[in-house]
């Protein structure tokens, strides 16, 4: 799901290094215009809705609830503390696992293009708060989020394609991001992982599945899981 991605209002000094702003990036304001993450993320700040605010309308509000921080796969690696310093400015921070390693590159790119021109926008107004991440800032950022990437579902891992729930599955979880592989999860884990992947259809606009399909995707994925 496009869950996609990029943007933190700024962490504590202690919790992320320095990162160097592109050559032509215009200074941070000052600190009576500047925002903590708790402004951040509750959509308070300067203009309406706040950055959080209004990144998510630049997104079509199509950004699902994230994770924490800490939650982040080597959450004290330099890669993980660039995707939680700049990706959290305008939306909910993602999991590394919303998409694969092959749909990264393209999203990475969406977000730095779509935090330019907010930056523009902001700019327009006489103001600027977002942070870019340098070139070589982007490079780390990609390879940390394909180095924990979703792992796609191979064919051999699907089972035969005329399987109970299998036609849900594909119809239902490819809208958002490549198809997971069953064996990700046990029987006993899927469940809520459904569940809550339905939760974040609904917060992204998405027609929600019935409890029926559910239950079919559920059962699918029980039989084909880890077990």
């Amino acid at each position: 799901m496009i869950g996609v991605l990029l943007l933190t209002a700024a962490l504590a000094a202690d919790a992320v290094s320095p990162v160097p702003a592109e050559p032509d990036a215009a200074p941070v304001v000052s600190p009576v215009e500047s925002i903590t993450m708790g402004d951040c993320m509750s959509g308070r700040g300067s203009g309406p809705g706040g950055m959080k605010g209004h990144g998510h309308g630049m997104m079509g509000g199509c950004v699902p609830s994230g994770v924490t921080p800490s939650a982040l796969p080597e959450p004290d690696s330099e890669g993980a503390k660039l995707f939680s310093h700049y990706c959290a400015q305008c939306h909910h921070l993602p999991s590394p696992a919303t998409h694969s390693a092959e749909e990264w590159p393209a999203v990475v790119s969406r977000m730095i293009d779509r935090m330019e021109q907010y930056r523009i926008s902001r700019r327009s107004m006489g103001r600027e708060l977002i942070q870019m991440p340098t070139v070589e800032g982007q490079r780390t950022l990609l390879v940390y989020l394909q180095r924990h990437a979703l792992t796609p579902a191979k064919s051999d891992a699907l089972g035969p394609s005329d399987a109970s729930g299998i036609s849900q599955f594909k119809q239902t979880c490819s809208q958002c991001h490549a198809l997971p592989d069953p064996r990700l999860h046990t029987a006993a884990e899927w469940p809520a992982v459904v569940e809550r992947m339905r939760s974040n259809m609904k917060s992204m606009g998405r027609p929600e599945i019935t409890g029926q399909e559910r239950d079919a995707i559920v059962g699918y994925l029980g039989r084909q899981a880890s077990r």
